[in-house]
């Protein structure tokens, strides 16, 4: 028992020693953002606290009253917290305390102007790039719905006989029957009835449009032909439209 408590009044004089121990420079964080310098032997006139157990009591007095200086004395236990117009005494055996503003630290990994500047433009140019493939992708897309729909409004046989519109431009489609194949003004190679459709829709003197199934052929025809009139041949291998 008397051991632990010899112990106990070590740690204590231990403890008080170092508090009475004032190294000038010496800086101590009393809480984030609030950092006090030592300097020894000086303190400033201000408000007298009694029974304030440590420097770093005292400058929490300082910091709450949200004053610069404070000036803690070990043997008397007594905190003055330092007013901004006191004077600073000498006084032996007194730690003053100022409030200082942390070192600005240096980072080891900052980029100078032109390297900043120099990374911001490849990200500039990669951003616009994936931009640019954003817009031929949804322009493809886009186009590749359009096709869709038109093979769509001309297909055969489900359109067979009824009136249908193709890119914007009406049509009535006759599958498996069509007029008088001679006189073909344009021919051209394409896959479906629906590219040949468009192909007649781009000619302003274009009226009847006639696709080979097999051969893929488009034939396009200047023709007064009669929307409403059936064809009169009839041939799985061809299918047409006229122009409404």
């Amino acid at each position: 028992m008397k051991s632990s408590a010899a112990c106990l009044v070590t740690l204590l004089l231990a403890a008080t020693q170092a508090d009475a121990e004032c190294v000038p420079g010496h800086r101590e964080t009393i809480s984030p953002g609030y950092v006090v310098e030592h300097k020894c032997d000086l303190f400033r006139e201000g408000d007298v606290h009694n029974n304030i157990g440590s420097n770093n009591e005292c400058a929490k007095l300082c910091e709450a009253a949200a004053r610069a200086v404070c000036s803690y004395h070990p043997p008397t236990k007594r905190c003055v917290v330092g007013k901004d117009s006191g004077r600073n005494i000498p006084r032996t055996g007194v730690t003053y305390m100022e409030k200082v503003e942390d070192a600005a630290v240096d980072d080891p990994f900052a980029v100078d102007c032109n390297e900043e500047k120099d990374a911001c433009l490849l990200r500039e140019t990669t951003l616009n790039d994936e931009l640019a493939q954003c817009k031929s992708n949804a322009a493809s897309s886009a186009a590749a719905s359009a096709t869709l729909q038109d093979v769509l409004a001309a297909n055969c046989p489900s359109k067979h006989a009824k009136e249908t519109t193709v890119s914007g431009k009406q049509y009535k489609i006759w599958c498996s029957r069509y007029h008088d194949p001679s006189g073909a003004k344009e021919t051209q190679n394409v896959d479906t009835l629906a590219e040949c459709v468009n192909l007649c829709s781009a000619k302003t003197w274009c009226t009847y449009a006639l696709h080979g199934v097999y051969q893929t052929k488009c034939q396009l025809y200047q023709r007064s032909v009669a929307y409403t009139t059936t064809p009169g041949i009839s041939n799985n291998a061809w299918h047409c439209a006229v122009k409404k």
